[in-house]
């Protein structure tokens, strides 16, 4: 009984050192008023920049809608974007919306073009689909209008055939008065006109 008296005595003053020697090694930090205040010193280094966290990449920019207006994205199909490439951020542009409709009297399909909005500012011209050295085609073009142009825009989105975009000049700001639309024929490969 002796060895087993030994390892007791071993084992409880082990455990004791072990905690004297956390408390010397590890003391507990002094505890702060929250009222208290320092003084932070202004050693003329600027504050380390953290690292950005990979997410989304913004390789176009945009300009922020000015007070009052709201920031539209319009998706831009296939080659009939219009200005292939040129509109930029600040641009001024004309929106034409398309429509395809079907004449159930005489069995036509139509199509039709109509002038919705003009000389809108361009906030962004969206994602590039090709690289720098050729012309650009974007995905999507962000507009800056006000909220009823915005539900005139998102109306037409949903109903139309895709939009086609003008760009104006740096100092055109004329504006076409009355509705401006235009209706023709479509006539598919093989048909012939009457």
């Amino acid at each position: 009984m002796k060895t087993k008296r030994i390892w007791m005595w071993s084992f409880v003053f082990g455990i004791i050192a072990a905690l004297v020697a956390y408390v010397v090694v590890f003391p507990a930090p002094a505890p702060v008023p929250a009222s208290t205040t320092t003084a932070v010193k202004d050693d003329g280094k600027k504050p380390e920049q953290e690292p950005e966290l990979p997410g989304r990449e913004m390789n176009n920019k945009m300009i922020p809608a000015a007070e009052g207006m709201r920031a539209v994205s319009l998706k831009v199909t296939g080659l009939e974007q219009g200005v292939s490439g040129y509109i930029e951020p600040n641009s001024h542009i004309d929106i034409i919306a398309y429509e395809s409709t079907r004449d159930e009297k005489s069995k036509k399909e139509m199509r039709t073009a109509k002038l919705v909005l003009q000389n809108i500012k361009v906030l962004a011209s969206g994602k590039s689909a090709d690289g720098t050295d050729e012309a650009l085609r974007y995905e999507t073009v962000t507009v800056e209008v006000t909220p009823a142009q915005g539900v005139e825009l998102s109306l037409a989105s949903r109903d139309k055939d895709g939009f086609y975009f003008m760009l104006r000049g740096k100092d055109d700001a004329h504006i076409e008065k009355g509705p401006i639309s235009f209706s023709r024929e479509v006539f598919k490969e093989g048909e012939s006109e009457e």
